[in-house]
């Protein structure tokens, strides 16, 4: 599916409220209601739009620490391992890599107590070889959305 300008536009209003009704979208954007819903539909439908979500503050929810687990793992056990990566709650984001580590594995612990059991349940993961644990100082910057525009 191509994304036109309409397309982006609909999506960058989304990005900056999520809970914009399709109508009030519509106004901003000077077609119909029935256009946008069924322009969002369509994205929905070809996997554009993957879903909805609410953004909250992690810090407010008690999960102060953050860090980056640089993961070396069997190759035979590559799927494996990160599908039981994909299952702790305490796992944001997963990205397989190429070069000196296999992946990377950024995780949310209530404070460094907490970081450090998620590392020792990583290790004990079958497959996993080593893990270079990265703790975050400063969050500089993290964005969920990509700027269309």
């Amino acid at each position: 599916m191509s994304i036109d300008d309409l397309d982006q536009k609909i999506l960058q209003l989304l990005y900056r409220d999520g809970r914009a009704s399709f109508a009030e979208i519509g106004r901003k954007l000077g077609v119909s209601e029935n256009t946008i819903r069924f322009r969002y539909n369509r994205m929905v439908k070809n996997g554009v739009i993957r879903g909805a979500t609410v953004l909250v503050d992690h810090k407010k929810l008690g999960l102060a620490n953050s860090a980056a687990l640089m993961l070396r793992i069997d190759p035979s056990r590559i799927d494996l391992v990160l599908e039981e990566l994909k299952e702790m709650r305490e796992v944001f984001n997963i990205y397989q890599l190429s070069g000196d580590y296999d992946a990377i594995a950024v995780v949310m612990g209530r404070d460094l107590g907490h970081i450090h059991e998620i590392v020792d349940r990583v290790k004990r993961i079958k497959g996993v070889l080593s893990v270079n644990t990265l703790v975050t100082l400063r969050v500089v910057k993290t964005e969920t959305r990509y700027d269309l525009s």
